[in-house]
């Protein structure tokens, strides 16, 4: 059940036990330097509410408007999911925010819960004190926003800035993934953030917070479009912020795999590990081009590196711990599996670096085992 006391109450409920907790936090945002206890917004506007550490905005997911939909921080698309009015509650400061689609559902804390970590979703406008946030102004112009039945405060968990992540209720703590800024839709455009700008949607950056099935997922569905698209149009970055990495990562066509860390052991990978091989073309990697991996190290779980690739396929400050093959020899094909040609920079192998087919190598400042 949503709610325990649904049918036969008052159109609203009282103060939930988080009173006095929003009256904490809006004197902790005035210690601060905000602005004022509560935001002075329109309530006929509609606005997009811009996370400050993610960049992304506020979504009820999958542009859904049925009860238990997901209210989530999605990449700023223009659409109704993403567009939303506050609409004044009975007791001043605070106000619902209903949703542009359908018949308006609002925001709405799930239980009702005064627990942190409680997922926040859409349920219909019913009055109730869990879809009654205070809109907080900050000095630096964002909004957190405090709930009235919790006094705990809108936020994206683990400060992620992945797509899809479901936004939770948590103790007002300052951050950048309780802050918000409120752009009126049909204004001027919102500023782009200066730590998480618009890369586009074929850049994908993944971080150690995301879970390894969601991060193998956006791989596998970049791999299964760039395994043999040699002649496409399509370009993508897959790009790993520092951390530990327990993932599968082929590397197609018209794809660079980069460490964002200063050092190459800043980002480790395990598991499968980089690979190419060339079972699309029957094992034969003399058409293997176009592809890139740099900045990172790797522990490859099988041993072995696999690298089967011919042409303008740089292998560039990388650390790799274990042995690496430049040709093709999981494909099946051990009489035909040539390649030919390719770069490794700067990088080191503990291990044995085994040439196989290989017709040309250029390797220059870097060091193997053998």
């Amino acid at each position: 059940m949503k709610r325990f006391l649904k049918h036969g109450r008052p159109t609203r409920r009282l103060a939930g036990p988080g009173a006095a907790a929003v009256l904490v936090a809006a004197a902790l945002s005035t210690v601060g330097g905000a602005t004022g206890a509560h935001a002075a917004v329109s309530s006929s506007a509609w606005y997009n509410l811009v996370n400050a550490n993610s960049g992304k905005c506020v979504d009820a997911a999958s542009g859904a408007t049925a009860n238990g939909t997901a209210v989530q921080q999605y990449t700023c698309n223009g659409t109704g999911a993403q567009q939303w009015q506050l609409l004044p509650a009975t007791d001043a400061g605070y106000y619902v925010i209903v949703n542009a689609n359908g018949a308006q559902p609002a925001i709405d804390v799930a239980g009702p819960s005064t627990a942190g970590g409680a997922q926040i979703h859409l349920w219909s406008n019913g009055g109730w004190s869990s879809q009654e946030w205070q809109p907080v102004a900050e000095s630096g112009g964002g909004y957190h926003f405090v709930n009235h039945y919790s006094g705990l405060c809108l936020d994206v968990p683990s400060a992620s800035t992945a797509d899809a992540v479901q936004l939770q209720q948590y103790t007002c703590n300052g951050t950048a993934a309780q802050s918000y800024a409120l752009n009126q839709v049909g204004g001027s455009a919102p500023p782009p953030n200066p730590n998480n700008p618009d890369l586009g949607p074929n850049v994908k950056i993944f971080d150690p917070s995301m879970s390894a099935a969601s991060i193998q997922s956006t791989i596998d569905s970049v791999y299964g479009s760039q395994q043999s698209n040699q002649f496409g149009t399509d370009r993508y970055a897959l790009l790993f912020t520092p951390g530990s990495y327990d993932v599968d990562v082929p590397v197609g066509f018209y794809t660079q795999v980069a460490g964002l860390g200063a050092s190459p052991d800043d980002v480790s990978l395990t598991g499968g590990g980089i690979h190419v091989d060339a079972a699309w073309s029957g094992g034969n990697a003399t058409q293997n081009f176009w592809r890139d991996v740099e900045n990172l190290s790797d522990t490859p779980s099988s041993g072995t590196l696999e690298y089967a690739v011919s042409q303008a396929d740089p292998f560039r400050r990388v650390d790799v711990h274990g042995n690496m093959t430049l040709d093709d020899y999981t494909s099946g094909n051990s009489s035909s599996n040539w390649s030919s040609g390719g770069f490794i920079g700067d990088s080191k192998v503990s291990g044995q670096i085994n040439s196989g087919t290989q017709q040309q190598y250029l390797t220059q400042d870097s060091t193997m085992g053998s």
